[in-house]
């Protein structure tokens, strides 16, 4: 009978240690769990503070190329890529609010973002789309639900923390577009300082004539603004310029040379390879002799080139006459 106590005693006793290990272990394995959480929240937290930063920079449109644009929204769209990946490779056993907020502010921004970027290059590339206001404002949208997740997310786990005494990481505070209540308005606000932009955000093809001189260089030049040459073969010095913020190719020159009768005296037609951006090119006319006494006129043509904004800086003139003999 003794022996039976001391059996069921040592059960009893066993039973309680085995239980009380099995708490320790469980508490330990979701301590271990929470403080993995906890740095991972961390390292997101610093991933988006430092792309929404860039995003706020982005937002401003008015200086920034399209080169530029392209470069800081891959850098912003990479660090969300990254965040959502760790927060998709936390321990799925750990079951908390805090993860599922900070999961879903992670999922909206990623899918905000990435909308974003399509979005906006497909209006630098086709100002006219139509709707692409529709597209942006979806992006704002989930922006706006990662920015609220997140938001919630902080308050309940600095409460928490609080509660319990746990050791926060730095969480810092993000905002990409805020609680935004008007997408739409917010979207026409956007792409009405996109395509105001002096930055090159937008491609500008634009080629000009700035300017002519004849060569060799006028004796004198009348009231009129005509120039009074010398006896000699006469050619033209034009300064052609691209104030694009693209290369253009193939440009071609028209040159017409009539006398003050109307009649054509001379034609010339001449390409030009490559002129690029903010570039100015010097070419020369073809040399030839003009008849004395009488006004001459150099028209010049610059052929448009694709999509090109100003055509009015594509023409030309200038008039110029050798002094009757004698």
């Amino acid at each position: 009978m003794r022996n039976i106590f001391r059996y069921i005693l040592l059960v009893i006793v066993i039973s309680i240690m085995s239980t009380g290990l099995f708490q320790y272990y469980q508490n330990f394995d979701e301590a271990r769990s929470y403080n993995n959480f906890l740095d991972s929240a961390g390292l997101i937290s610093s991933l988006h503070y430092e792309a929404s930063d860039e995003f706020k920079k982005i937002l401003d449109f008015s200086e920034i190329s399209r080169e530029e644009f392209e470069d800081k929204i891959n850098k912003v769209v990479s660090n969300s890529k990254e965040a959502y990946e760790i927060i998709n490779n936390t321990e799925s056993s750990l079951t908390l609010k805090e993860k599922e907020l900070l999961s879903l502010a992670t999922m909206y921004w990623l899918q905000g973002l990435e909308l974003f970027e399509v979005s906006i290059i497909t209006l630098i590339d086709n100002p006219d789309s139509a709707k692409i206001q529709n597209s942006i404002a979806q992006s704002i949208s989930d922006m706006s639900i990662g920015d609220r997740s997140y938001s919630e997310f902080l308050f309940l786990i600095k409460q928490n923390a609080l509660n319990e005494g746990t050791f926060l990481p730095v969480l810092y505070d993000i905002e990409y577009v805020g609680l935004e209540d008007n997408s739409f308005r917010f979207a026409d606000l956007l792409v009405e300082k996109a395509k105001s932009s002096t930055g090159g955000l937008f491609l500008r093809r634009n080629i000009a004539i700035s300017g002519a001189e004849f060569k060799p260089i006028p004796i004198a030049i009348t009231e009129d603004d005509y120039s009074v040459l010398l006896n000699e073969k006469i050619e033209l010095q034009i300064v052609l310029t691209n104030e694009g913020n693209v290369d253009a190719y193939d440009v071609v020159i028209l040159i017409l040379i009539t006398d003050e009768y109307g009649e054509t005296v001379y034609e010339q037609q001449s390409k030009i390879d490559s002129i690029g951006p903010q570039e100015s090119r010097i070419f020369y006319s073809d040399a030839i002799n003009i008849e004395p006494g009488v006004l001459h006129e150099w028209f010049i043509k610059l052929e448009e080139v694709e999509k090109e904004e100003d055509l009015n800086d594509n023409l030309f003139s200038v008039f110029g006459f050798i002094p009757p003999e004698g």
